[in-house]
């Protein structure tokens, strides 16, 4: 499921990938003294895997480590604030995958075992538009989790909404190279080039990993490690354990 934080008043904007929990610059949910007001130091602190929680304002977050290194985070709330993959919004989120005890710092990521693939099916001039990608799925539905980026450096980007992009005819686009990027962890997947005359329109099957990609940090916080924070929107959110091993 997609992980999209429209949560909280605070929690204004989605947190670029890699995501930081800064409790320093921005508001933190659950805060309380626990969270020291400079950046912790490098020495190493206990985590235990169990049960974290933070509830606050509508909006409860549960986060479980367990022993082997996997963890699932949960987020509900008492509105629609998470987007649904394929459009809509939802009342609950969820992120799975892999953490590790970093110094005083929490890493929340996941790993893809497979590469993705894509494929070019077919490219073509079409004179009604300037641009045109449409990146599709083996089953046919639209493509999620990819961007295109401008030029060598991939930047700056549009969004592939629903897998395509249309610029306008008449609307003006940046000629020559092109990449369509990976969005988890801007992995390149191909280019293309636009020039004057040449194709303009470009359709690709797309196969992804079988999760996507992410990296979040997060912080130790409290006397024995028993608070951790971790990156919601533009700041983060203090849990606090609440059980025992797991």
């Amino acid at each position: 499921m997609k992980h999209s934080i429209f949560a909280l008043g605070f929690a204004a904007a989605l947190a670029a990938t890699p995501a930081f929990a800064n409790p320093d610059s921005a508001p933190v949910a659950c805060s309380g003294s626990e969270l020291r007001e400079d950046e912790p130091g490098p020495t190493p602190v206990a985590v235990s895997p169990g049960l974290y929680r933070c509830s606050e304002e509508g909006l409860t977050i549960t986060l479980r480590l367990d022993a082997d290194g996997r963890f699932e985070e949960r987020m509900t709330a008492d509105e629609a604030m998470f987007e649904r993959e394929g459009g809509g919004m939802e009342n609950e989120t969820t992120l799975a995958g892999q953490w590790r005890l970093e110094g005083p710092r929490l890493r929340l990521f996941a790993r893809p075992l497979r590469a993705p693939k894509l494929a070019l099916a077919e490219a073509r001039r079409d004179p009604a538009v300037e641009l045109r990608i449409d990146v599709m799925t083996p089953d046919g539905k639209p493509a999620q989790g990819l961007f295109v980026g401008e030029g060598e450096d991939a930047n700056p980007r549009s969004s592939l909404d629903d897998g395509m992009l249309v610029i306008p005819k008449g609307q003006a686009w940046r000629l020559g190279r092109n990449w369509i990027v990976r969005d988890g962890d801007e992995l390149r997947l191909a280019s293309f080039a636009v020039e004057t005359g040449g194709p303009n329109s470009f359709r690709y099957v797309y196969e992804p990993s079988e999760v996507e990609p992410f990296d979040q940090r997060g912080m130790v916080a409290g006397a024995h490690g028993e608070v951790l924070v971790v990156p919601l929107g533009i700041g983060g959110a203090a849990l606090r354990r609440v059980d025992g091993a797991r």
